[in-house]
């Protein structure tokens, strides 16, 4: 529960919400699912249309790819992807990523 005092400044909300999905549980969903919507931007132009993120589970992402041999190539940048999530979304929660 958040306590107000007179004598200290004002939390921001976003703090105060962090913190209350944080005490229950929730706050690593969000930002998986945060991951789910940067997805495109993350990926970029060249790759948003061959590999979409499709869930999170336990840590992995799941990326369906349009072919094989996409998914060969894509699977040479996994960590650099890995990577530029945790940069860009600060989830890192998520450990590796099924090319499918």
């Amino acid at each position: 529960m958040v306590c107000v005092n007179r004598h200290s400044s004002p939390e921001k909300i976003g703090t105060i919400v962090e913190s209350v999905l944080s005490e229950r549980g929730y706050l690593i969903i969000c930002k998986e699912l945060s991951v789910l919507r940067a997805w495109p931007s993350i990926v970029g132009e060249a790759l948003r249309d061959i590999a979409e993120c499709t869930r999170v589970d336990k840590g992995v992402l799941y990326v369906r790819v349009v072919s094989a041999p996409w998914r060969q190539e894509i699977v040479f940048m996994k960590q650099q992807l890995l990577s530029k999530i945790r940069r860009e979304t600060g989830c890192t929660t998520i450990k590796d990523i099924v090319f499918y």
